[in-house]
């Protein structure tokens, strides 16, 4: 009997059958509801003395040029363990809500949904630069803020980006 099991098993998959067919544009469009993206990381920074312009070493750096302006917008010096369960990026429609200001927009935007973040022993400067790179001549950096935590901090909600009129 054991010996037929995988038989019969075999011979029902064989029947199964699932159409995988291609829709065209209209069907696409009636297509709603989706989750969007969901994203999971542990990310852990630690400073490098070879690979930084900082004795003893630095963090990580990002360095955003927005739109076609001459400086960037950086965090740097990026220290400590980040992750994030369940963040969800999802364009969603605002109406309603916000003590009625959402009524008042009635425009798309960009939801970022944190399930559960977490920051270890974290460290980040935000500042601005005339380059990308630190390590270029003439590099000047003006540090607006730094934020420094030791122990842990937990964040959850929303985050919705708006595009600028």
């Amino acid at each position: 009997m054991s010996a037929l099991l995988p038989l019969f098993l075999l011979a029902g998959a064989a029947l199964a059958q699932a159409e995988l067919r291609s829709l065209d544009e209209s069907e696409l469009q009636d297509v709603t509801g989706q989750d969007g993206i969901s994203l999971s990381a542990n990310l852990t920074f630690a400073p490098n003395p070879a690979l930084t312009r900082c004795a003893g070493g630095c963090g990580a750096r990002v360095a955003i040029k927005p739109g076609h302006s001459d400086g960037f917008i950086v965090v740097d010096n990026i220290l400590g363990t980040f992750s994030f369960e369940g963040l969800k990026l999802d364009i969603v429609t605002i109406d309603s809500g916000f003590a009625g200001e959402g009524a008042q927009f009635n425009g798309q935007a960009l939801r970022l949904e944190l399930t559960e973040a977490r920051f270890e022993n974290a460290r980040f400067t935000l500042g601005s630069s005339n380059q990308a790179r630190g390590d270029q001549a003439g590099f000047r950096q003006t540090d607006l803020l730094t934020y420094s935590t030791h122990g842990e901090v937990r964040l959850h909600g929303n985050l919705y980006f708006f595009a600028a009129p």
